[in-house]
């Protein structure tokens, strides 16, 4: 089951006081955005808070900010080949299917080696014919 890194548990209530702590909040989480992590990146991302947290008696980080500290610093040092692998780790058959099928329709080509693995795949490609070589006499 997914998890939220960061876990809202205020309780609204009607009263005035509770309602302006309610706006307050409202105008903070609109600073804020929720992503979900499998529970194997929240173990990850506690035991990296447990490190962090270990023997520093300057403060205390808490999920959100080892998270948002996380994404800045990978974003900041992302390279070509990071993107290769997330790429690869991510690649989905049938939506690059569904994109070179879109793109066909949009331009009514399909792409040559596209082309060729279909009629290849169906039994339609022809094999190279050689020229008949004259006898000799």
């Amino acid at each position: 089951m997914d998890n939220n890194i960061n876990i809202n548990n205020n309780i609204n209530t009607n009263t005035g006081k509770e309602r302006e702590e309610d706006r307050t909040n409202q105008i903070v989480s609109a600073k804020l955005q929720r992503i979900v992590v499998s529970n194997e990146s929240l173990v990850a991302l506690k035991a990296i808070i447990d490190k962090v947290n270990d023997g520093f008696n300057g403060g205390k980080v808490n999920q959100t900010e080892i998270a948002n500290w996380i994404i800045l610093r990978f974003q900041s040092e992302l390279d070509e080949s990071q993107i290769k692998d997330i790429r690869a780790e991510h690649f989905d058959e049938v939506a690059m299917l569904e994109n070179i099928l879109k793109q066909a329709k949009e331009s009514g080509k399909v792409p040559t080696d596209f082309k060729n693995l279909l009629q290849k795949q169906f039994g339609l490609d022809e094999p190279t014919k050689r020229k008949a070589k004259s006898a000799l006499t």
